[in-house]
């Protein structure tokens, strides 16, 4: 059942505002309704629920692009990101210049990306990894 404020309207000398309901994570139970709007207290951002799932409203604007060059030797497969990463999709990754399929060619967790194979040594292949964060949001990960 969802729960709604007895006054969400805020007023102070003509200044209007709808107060969100602050709640952690877990708050609305397992069942919450579509449509509602929250402050998850646990992430410290605007979220809505739709489809079975609460989504974080993203801000408007845009935000700088994060890109890591790294460098293959033939037997790394795990190599560090300078940006935490959760969703395998939130990066566009080349080797050699080459598109890498994502959750095909690689993972990612955290500050880690994985490949299926090690990326080729100097002087065999192009070995440039070029790694690129925040392509699906405007919102920079946390």
């Amino acid at each position: 059942m969802a729960r709604f404020l007895k006054n969400p309207t805020v007023h102070d000398n003509q200044n209007f505002a709808v107060q969100l309901p602050i709640v952690p994570s877990s708050s609305f139970g397992d069942a919450p309704a579509s449509g509602l709007l929250r402050f998850n207290q646990s992430t410290s951002r605007i979220e809505f629920f739709y489809n079975n799932a609460w989504s974080q409203v993203a801000k408007i604007g845009s935000v700088q692009l994060v890109v890591d060059n790294l460098t293959g030797d033939g037997s790394t497969q795990t190599f560090a990101m300078t940006q935490s990463e959760t969703d395998t999709t939130a990066v566009a990754v080349f080797i050699g210049g080459v598109y890498q399929i994502p959750t095909t060619n690689y993972t990612v967790s955290g500050l880690a990306i994985t490949f299926t194979s090690p990326p080729p040594a100097p002087g065999v292949n192009p070995n440039s990894i070029v790694i690129i964060h925040n392509i699906n949001s405007t919102n920079v990960a946390a």
